[in-house]
């Protein structure tokens, strides 16, 4: 190479956005690059002969870094050596997460180790939120978006678990169909922002009065539904109809000082390991169906 690509070659290495480090076969640190003392901190002259170790700190079983560890990788490689993601020790004492390619050069019966280090703030920072997105859509894919229960599809998936749980381990469960008393007079009297009040407000309810492993989903409209696991249907009675009578004794707060009370009609059924869910659903339908033709504000248990 002559002298005009040496030192082009150079100006290219000192210029370059990605940190590099050139180290001696005893891994003393021989050149730095502007952006890897702009990354650390640190100046040319007290990243001289320092350690590989110096840029980076021991694992969590206490191991100083090697580069040989990273040169010698059994990993996937690219063409510039290894990839390996570590984080760089910086002057202001803290680290930043970064990715490291190293390998080694030969020169004149000389053997270096050099490595090309990248920032990958800005790409974790990214994925981050990538992943938060993601998670936020398969939740809105499973949520009612409104009161964040579970939705529909969950609840159902829920439920077909609690059959196949039913039948594995012959333990009694039970489904309850839960409606809202004349709901539509309700919009149609205060608008459906109020309405939307009240639908959050009693979910607020069915979570504080359930039990952790029980599951309360919104159905759709004004009707819910709940699992209740490892419940006879004598137990369900009193659970249910505790949470109707929480219904009916609690307040909704409309606007100013004026409040809307609000009851509840319930349907429900025990579980049965050979039914199918949508059938699980029907027989607590009919049930609350019953509910409701008998002055509502009441619970049903099928068969009725």
């Amino acid at each position: 190479m002559n002298e005009f690509n040496t030192e082009l070659a150079k100006e290219i290495v000192s210029q370059s956005i990605d940190a590099i480090v050139v180290l001696d076969t005893d891994q003393k640190i021989l050149f730095s690059n502007v952006a890897l003392q702009s990354l650390t901190g640190y100046t040319k002259e007290e990243l001289f002969q320092k350690s590989f170790s110096f840029l980076f700190p021991p694992n969590e079983k206490g191991e100083q870094s090697s580069i040989e560890a990273f040169v010698s990788s059994n990993e996937a490689h690219y063409i510039a050596g290894f990839l390996k993601e570590l984080e760089l020790i910086t002057k202001p004492k803290g680290t930043i997460p970064v990715e490291i390619r190293a390998f080694t050069i030969h020169k004149e019966n000389n053997a270096y180790y050099a490595a090309i280090i990248r920032d990958v703030r800005e790409r974790r920072r990214l994925e981050e939120q990538k992943n938060v997105l993601i998670n936020s859509l398969k939740r809105l894919a499973f949520m009612d978006e409104l009161t964040m229960l579970p939705n529909r599809r969950s609840f159902a998936d829920s439920l077909q678990k609690t059959i196949a749980t039913v039948k594995r381990r012959n333990r009694e469960s039970v489904l309850a169909v839960m409606d809202i008393d004349h709901f539509k007079v309700i919009n149609d009297t205060y608008g459906h922002d109020i309405g939307d009040l009240v639908l959050k407000k009693m979910a607020n309810i069915f979570v504080d009065c359930l039990r952790e492993e029980d599951t309360v989903g919104r159905l759709g409209g004004e009707e819910f539904g709940c699992i209740l696991p490892d419940t006879t249907t004598e137990g369900a009675t009193i659970v249910l109809d505790r949470l109707r009578e929480s219904v009916a004794s609690h307040r909704f707060f409309i606007f100013d000082n004026y409040y809307l009370n609000v009851t509840l009609s319930i349907g429900y059924t025990k579980v049965h390991p050979l039914q199918k869910p949508e059938e699980t659903l029907k027989f607590a339908d009919i049930a609350l169906y019953q509910a409701k033709n008998q002055g509502r504000n009441q619970i049903q248990v099928y068969p009725v």
